[in-house]
């Protein structure tokens, strides 16, 4: 139950927060920078234009557009443990989720900075420290954990 509340408080955070709107603005303002780039790039070579708008790509994908979806990650999880407790179910047990999960895809995930989501271990150490937060919003409803 708890693994499930964990899932369910981390999507529902992503339309909370409206995540996917803000994901599509920021592709929109990525292609039209692109565009941009593209016409200014017009009088140069071939060769000099598929060079910039590759490097164009890379740095706007590894350096805004995957950050940008990992801290939507980071929220929904954060957002998602505060639910999750609200609801009654112990936020120390989202721990144990995305340890099952870290087991389970042991050596799979490419490095975080290539990744639209934390990596196991920077979730999990997220988590650690957002678990008082989320015990002490729990406790304005009256929810206590042992």
């Amino acid at each position: 139950d708890a693994g499930l509340a964990t899932v369910l408080g981390h999507e529902v955070s992503h339309a909370l927060a409206n995540h996917g709107q803000q994901r599509m603005s920021a592709g929109i303002l990525q292609q039209a920078v692109g565009s941009g780039v593209a016409v200014a790039l017009g009088n140069k070579s071939q060769e000099t234009q598929q060079i910039a708008m590759t490097a164009y790509g890379a740095v706007t994908q590894y350096g805004g557009m995957l950050p940008f979806s990992r801290s939507h990650e980071s929220e929904a999880d954060k957002i998602g443990l505060t639910l999750m407790a609200i609801a009654g179910y112990n936020p120390e047990q989202a721990i144990v989720f995305w340890q099952r999960m870290a087991a389970n895809s042991a050596g799979q995930a490419p490095p975080e900075f290539m990744s639209t989501h934390p990596s196991d271990a920077t979730r999990i150490a997220n988590l650690q420290a957002l678990i008082p937060d989320a015990k002490a919003e729990a406790a304005k409803f009256g929810v206590t954990f042992k």
